[in-house]
C-alpha cells in the first residue's frame, strides 16, 4: 500500500524555497572563487566535484595557495563556507524530491508505479549521504599541503558523484515527466494550480534577485 502524504504540496513548496534562497547564497559565495592556474583564473565547484584525476584536484587547491594573500583568504573563506552551507542545503534539495516522488507515488493509481516512485523517494537518502561523505572529503583537502589520493580512492569517490548526481537527476526527470503528464491528460485536481502558482512564484523571484544580484559580476544566470 503506497503511503499517503497528501499534505506534501505545502511542505514541498517550502523546501523548495528554501532550497532557491541558499543556492542564492552558494552563487554569492562562488563569486570569489579563483585559483593560480598558470594565469589567475575563477573555478565552479563542480571542478572540485569532479576532477577527472587525483593530480587535477590537487593542482586546484594548490593553486589557492599562490594567490596574494588578500584573494586567498578570501577564495578559502568562501569555498569553506559554500561546503558547510552545503550542509544546510542538502534536507532542502533532497528533501524537495522526496517529496515530489512522495506525492506521486500518492497519486499514481497503478502498484508498480506507486512503487518507483516510493523508491526513487527513499533513494535521496543515499544521495543525500553521499553528498555529506562528499563535502568532508573536500574539506580535508583543502590545505596547503594537499596530498594526492590513491588512484583507487579518487575512482571510488568519482563513481559516489556518479551514484549522488545519477539519484537526483533520474528522480527530478521522472517526478517532472509524470507531473506533465498528468496534466495534459488533465488528471490533476484545480487546487494543485494553488501550488503551481507559489512554485512558479518562488522561480521568478529567484531569478530576479540573481538578475539584481550578480549583474555586475558578471555571473551567467
Amino acid at each position: 500500500m503506497p503511503i499517503h502524504f497528501v499534505s506534501s504540496w505545502p511542505l514541498f513548496c517550502v523546501a523548495f524555497g528554501g532550497m532557491l534562497f541558499l543556492t542564492l547564497i552558494m552563487k554569492w559565495q562562488s563569486t570569489r572563487f579563483y585559483t593560480q592556474d598558470v594565469v589567475l583564473r575563477k573555478f565552479s565547484i563542480m571542478e572540485l566535484e569532479m576532477p577527472a584525476t587525483q593530480m587535477e584536484l590537487v593542482n586546484l587547491i594548490k593553486g589557492f595557495y599562490d594567490l596574494p594573500p588578500a584573494t586567498l583568504i578570501n577564495t578559502v573563506k568562501a569555498l569553506k563556507g559554500q561546503l558547510y552551507t552545503d550542509f544546510i542545503f542538502m534536507p532542502f534539495a533532497y528533501g524537495s524530491i522526496l517529496l515530489l516522488c512522495m506525492q506521486l507515488a500518492h497519486k499514481i493509481s497503478f502498484s508498480w508505479g506507486t512503487n518507483v516512485f516510493m523508491m526513487l523517494a527513499f533513494l535521496q537518502l543515499v544521495a543525500w549521504l553521499c553528498d555529506i561523505v562528499e563535502n568532508i572529503y573536500l574539506l580535508n583537502k583543502i590545505k596547503p599541503a594537499v596530498v594526492a589520493s590513491t588512484p583507487s580512492v579518487h575512482k571510488g569517490y568519482l563513481r559516489m558523484e556518479g551514484v549522488k548526481w545519477g539519484i537526483a537527476l533520474i528522480s527530478t526527470i521522472s517526478a517532472v515527466a509524470a507531473i506533465c503528464y498528468f496534466w495534459l491528460t488533465g488528471s490533476y485536481s484545480f487546487s494543485s494550480l494553488y501550488y503551481l502558482v507559489i512554485i512558479v512564484g518562488e522561480v521568478a523571484i529567484f531569478f530576479i534577485v540573481s538578475a539584481v544580484l550578480f549583474k555586475k559580476k558578471g555571473i551567467a544566470l
